[in-house]
């Protein structure tokens, strides 16, 4: 005799088909529910725009994601850029290149580069006269990108500018077939020049030159010369001039080859 709280497996098997029908039922309504709902539709499609776009693109996602590892690369000649008061400083001692290494993912190196020529800046603003050692940095450097530069440390002189007055000796430039003699002394419009520089530079100037160029001249000429200082060894020193330049009256030599050419 069987007990009446057991149930037979008809009974078990009717039980469980309710439920499963009744749990169809409810995710169907439920499906039903997103599939029509404006919102529910909305969500649905952006869901599976995700999805396709996620497919498609896998390989440059995974290889953004993963792939693109640091990377190295190394410059050579890198200008330098002075940041200064040169008006009241001279300055010694800054190469005019440097190398330098750019560490970081190849992509940000990429974008850095075409933006332009990468540039190393010494930055003297902020130092005063004498000796100084100063750190060289890239210009405008990313943060995802480290730099090495070679050398990273310089030794550099700032000298305080002061002017002095010289004298100017007219020097003739002449071309073939041509001789100084030819010419006779010229006259300049003013004599002297003030120059503006370091103590050691003023130091150095044996003489101030205005170059009149004479070259195919067979008769008397008036030229405007460029001024330049020189040391003992005949090397130009590279310094402020006031005025750059002096005007020049020249005549030539009486009896000269040049004179009986013109004569003729």
């Amino acid at each position: 005799m069987e007990s009446p709280n057991k149930k037979s497996p008809s009974v078990w098997f009717n039980e469980l088909r309710g439920l499963l029908t009744l749990i169809f039922q409810k995710v169907s309504k439920l499906v039903d529910r997103v599939l029509f709902d404006k919102k529910g539709s909305v969500i649905i499609s952006l869901v599976l725009s995700i999805m396709i776009c996620v497919v498609i693109n896998y390989e440059d996602i995974s290889l953004k994601l993963f792939n693109d590892t640091r990377t190295t690369v190394d410059l050579r000649n890198v200008t330098v850029e002075v940041l200064a008061d040169t008006d009241q400083y001279d300055v010694a001692g800054v190469p005019s290149t440097v190398d330098v290494s750019l560490t970081g993912d190849a992509t940000s190196i990429q974008v850095f580069r075409s933006k332009g020529s990468v540039q190393v800046v010494a930055d003297l603003k902020k130092y005063s006269e004498g000796e100084n050692i100063i750190n060289l940095k890239v210009k405008n450097l990313p943060e995802k990108i480290e730099a090495v530069v070679d050398p990273a440390t310089i030794d550099v002189t700032l000298s305080k500018k002061i002017t002095k007055t010289f004298t100017i000796q007219p020097e003739l430039l002449v071309g073939t077939n041509q001789k100084v003699s030819d010419f006779e002394t010229p006259i300049l419009d003013t004599m002297t020049v003030k120059i503006t520089a370091s103590q050691n530079q003023l130091n150095s100037i044996r003489i101030v030159k205005a170059l009149i160029d004479c070259t195919g001249q067979i008769q008397d000429f008036e030229a405007n010369a460029a001024l330049a200082a020189y040391d003992a060894k005949g090397n130009r020193v590279n310094v402020t001039l006031s005025p750059e330049t002096v005007h020049a009256s020249v005549k030539l030599a009486k009896n000269t080859s040049l004179d009986k050419e013109d004569s003729e």
